[in-house]
Formats: C-alpha cells, structure tokens, sequence
C-alpha cells in the first residue's frame, strides 16, 4: 500500500482514512483516533468491508445523518473513508451522530460538508491512487443506488410526458457569483455540456441557502439552475419549445423527488441535453435563418396537417422559393422533413408507451396506420410492428 500517498490524501480530502490489513491491524492516517468513527466503531468497518466484498466498485454508505462512508478493497486488505458529511451538523445532531458509533462525552469536532460531486471525486482519486480501476463519474454513484435511476427509465418518461407538455418555469435568481454564472451559461450557449456541468458542480460548493429546510434547498438550486440554463440554451439557438420540454420535464422531476443525489444528477442530465443539442445544432453546416424557422414550425406543429403555404405565409415567403431554398440548404424537401420528425416521435412512442399503432399513428400527425407504415418502413427500412418487437426489449435492458 502507498502510505505515503494515502498520508497526503487524507490531508487533502480533510478526512479520516483507515486502511485494515488481512489480518485485521489498522491503519489509521491522522491524529485524533478517539473521535474518528472508523476506529471506534466495529459494526461500520464490517458494513464497510462486506459492501466492498460484495461489489467490484467502492462501497459507499450514508447513515441517517446524511454522512457517507466509503469502503474499497486493496491488494492487502481494505481502505475505509469518512465521515464525508452531505449537509452541515450541529449541536444534538453532531452529538447524535458521534453516539451512533460509539464516541460519547468528547469534545466534537465540527464536520466538513462535501457535494456529492465531491465524495465522488474523493473516491474516484483514491482509486487512482491505489492504480484500481477506475469508473465513470456517474457510475459510482448508481451502482451504490445513490442516484435511483438510469437513462433509460428517464428517457421513457421524457416520451411519455410529450403527451401533455408541460412547461414550469422559476424566476428566481441563483445567488451565485456573477463571473460563476456567466461561465455556466456560456458553456451551454456555446454547447460545451461537460464544462457547464463541471461549472454547475463547483457552483454548488458556494451556493447561497435558498430555504432553511437542507431538502428544499437543494431542490430550489437544481430547479431554478434547470430553469436558467434554459434560457441559455434558447440564447445558444436552441428552440425554445424544446428547451422549455426539456427543462419542465427535469423540473418536475426534481419537484417530485427527496432524494438530495437524483436532484443533483436530474440537473446535470438536463444540462448535458440542452448543451449537447446546441453542440449537435453548431456542428451542422450554417443554414438561413428562414430554414431553421421552417423546421422550427414543424417541430411545433407535426401533430397537426402541414401545409407548405401555411410555413410559407409565417414566414413571409412564396411557397415555390421556400421549398427551393430548404432543398438547396438542407438536401431534402420540407415534406420528408415533416416526415422524419413525425417518424422520430413515433419511434419513441413504440419504445416507450403502451398505445396501439392506429393510435400512434394518428397522435404524430399521420392521416392513417398504412401511410404510416410505408413512411415509417421506407426510413426504418422495417415496419413499425418489427422495429417495437427488435428494439423495446433492449431498450430496457441495455440502457
């Protein structure tokens, strides 16, 4: 074991880190054993060491205090970590958590707080450190089901929402610093989503209490940071029908969770949708502003029966020189793009919904169920019926 390296590590990470060898000696790396609850407590070693048993990944613990604990295994044995407090303790709460393993009667020092970004990194830089493998960001945390969910799940109840869409916007403000928030929103406006989620996560270090309540705190930041990075993401050229979908639906999302980690990771993951489109948006050849605002009335309108006259009278335009420049910009006919949408959302639906095929077919804006075959098959290049029967299975299972 690298005992220097891990000296430096609980300095840095500012908590107690306990290494217990094959043979049952500990390891301690700081100084005050008395109140450190990986030293006093028997029964959260054994938690922590049959949970790293259990799975290849770090085991991570969170007690009723909020407080995580981590546990991983090593070449020679086992490296514990902790306390890695989630929200501030005082007074009875300090005391009471202490008395939880065992530490009575002593002069309690107070806790540091980590986001859970942060306990992440922790344990994603002690597993650098002892060379094990390393997992995604995002991994740890689901596999220890901290985060509840997976894409797949969301990406079914996204679909499923475009039924009713719903779109809930906040107004309030963040009460970050400016210079803090403008690198956030201009990460989404330019589409770079992995530098604006990082700009989110070191934001929630410093964020200001928006309700004495821990819970609705944090559920206030992740909803009203959902709700400004629409707005940006509207700035960068996203349509505003879709950044507003996206952003209700995260918003709802976090409005009916309790769990502090799911509101965290549905506000990254709305983030990384809105950025991630407007980077797909950038990287495509630079079309007329009439072409994108064609397209943006067929995304709004696919539900209903299209008329080239009726694009062209929005716009301003001859339906003749609509359909030639939208041709010439985009190598396609504003009727197959009507098409390619409707089949998009139908595609969907027969992944992610119970609703028979008539229905679908009539809900996307198709005038029936057999033109809505022949278009669907000549894009697919399979029939709506084969394409549910190949993918939803592993829709659910690969995702």
């Amino acid at each position: 074991m690298k005992k220097n390296q891990i000296q430096t590590l609980c300095r840095v990470l500012k908590t107690d880190i306990v290494h217990e060898a094959a043979d049952g000696v500990l390891t301690p790396f700081f100084d005050i054993l008395s109140l450190s609850p990986l030293m006093q407590s028997d029964g959260l070693r054994r938690t922590l060491r049959e949970g790293a048993e259990a799975q290849k990944a770090p085991f991570l613990y969170s007690d009723d205090f909020e407080c995580y604990f981590a546990g991983m295994q090593t070449k020679d044995g086992f490296l514990y970590m902790g306390p890695m407090c989630h929200r501030v303790l005082k007074g009875p709460d300090l005391a009471r958590m202490y008395n939880r393993y065992g530490i009575r009667g002593g002069d309690y020092q107070t806790l540091p707080v980590f986001t859970l970004p942060q306990i992440r990194d922790m344990l994603l830089l002690t597993e650098m450190i002892l060379d094990e493998n390393t997992l995604g960001e995002e991994e740890i945390l689901q596999i220890n089901h901290i985060l509840e969910e997976d894409g797949s799940r969301t990406r079914k109840e996204q679909t499923l929402l475009t039924l009713q869409e719903e779109e809930k916007d906040d107004s309030d403000a963040f009460r970050h610093s400016y210079h803090e928030e403008q690198l956030l929103m201009q990460a989404i406006r330019e589409g770079r989503p992995e530098d604006a989620v990082r700009y989110a996560e070191n934001m929630d270090r410093d964020s200001g209490q928006l309700s004495k309540d821990y819970l609705r705190h944090r559920k206030n930041l992740a909803m009203i940071g959902i709700a400004l990075c629409a707005r940006a993401a509207i700035d960068g050229g996203l349509a505003p029908e879709t950044a507003y979908r996206i952003s209700g639906y995260f918003i709802e999302k976090c409005d009916a969770t309790e769990n502090a980690a799911n509101m965290l990771l549905y506000r990254n993951q709305a983030i990384k949708e809105m950025a991630g489109r407007i980077r797909e948006k950038l990287s495509r050849p630079a079309a007329s502003n009439y072409t994108e605002r064609c397209k943006d009335y067929v995304r709004k309108h696919y539900r209903e029966k299209i008329y080239l006259q009726d694009i062209a009278d929005s716009l301003g335009l001859s339906p003749s020189y609509l359909s030639r420049l939208f041709s010439r910009e985009t190598g396609e006919c504003v009727q197959d793009y009507i098409n390619r949408i409707r089949v998009y959302h139908a595609s969907n639906l027969l992944l992610y919904s119970d609703r028979p095929l008539p229905e679908i077919a009539q809900y996307v804006g198709f005038p029936n169920q057999s033109y809505f075959g022949k278009i669907f098959k000549k894009l697919k290049n399979m029939s709506p019926k084969a394409y549910q029967d190949r993918y939803r299975s592993t829709e659910y299972n690969d995702r």
